[in-house]
């Protein structure tokens, strides 16, 4: 039971961390990381369910994808370059196993395997979850363009456009970023 308590402490830390990048908007309030994992689950969830996917699986994986962040905290694309890759990765990878070992003993095998899947896009659903993660950023940016102005997320967009290559996917982001 401890263990379970260590582990939502994290998880509850990605409820005041918030997405860095929104906040070059200058916005009176931007999302959370917990925000944005939420978001990305209720898309995950209807769209695996829609292509049949393993649904559990895809639930877990959007759940999950942003953990690390609980002490690693939100890092932007500039942050990762000034850090380099191979220093962003060793610190991924050591934050993922400090949650890991939070975890029941039980239950560590297989989130460390579904943190395998998500990290080396290995599945079919772990493919889904980080092209839907592109897209909620992309939704994301449609609100906040009405009220920062279309330009300001512009780079957000782009960032969304070259992560997903799923043609469905890419329909629907065209969608979203034509209407802002």
């Amino acid at each position: 039971m401890e263990s379970l308590v260590e582990f939502w402490g994290y998880a509850a830390r990605l409820k005041t961390e918030e997405r860095k990048g929104w906040k070059k908007l200058r916005l009176k309030r931007v999302e959370s990381v917990a925000d944005h994992s939420f978001a990305l689950a209720i898309l995950a969830m209807l769209e695996s369910d829609r292509r049949r996917f393993d649904t559990e699986t895809v639930l877990k994986l959007a759940l999950m994808h942003d953990l690390e962040e609980a002490i690693t905290g939100d890092l932007t694309p500039q942050d990762k370059k000034l850090r380099g890759d191979q220093t962003t990765r060793r610190e991924k990878q050591k934050a993922i196993e400090e949650l890991i070992m939070s975890l029941p003993p039980k239950s560590r095998s297989s989130y460390r395997g579904l943190w395998t899947d998500l990290r080396h896009s290995r599945t079919r659903e772990a493919r889904l979850v980080h092209q839907l993660d592109k897209l909620e950023m992309a939704f994301q940016a449609s609100e906040y363009a009405r009220i920062a102005g279309r330009g300001r997320v512009a780079d957000f967009y782009h960032s969304a456009s070259e992560g997903i290559n799923d043609p469905a996917l890419r329909a629907l982001l065209r969608s979203v970023t034509r209407e802002s």
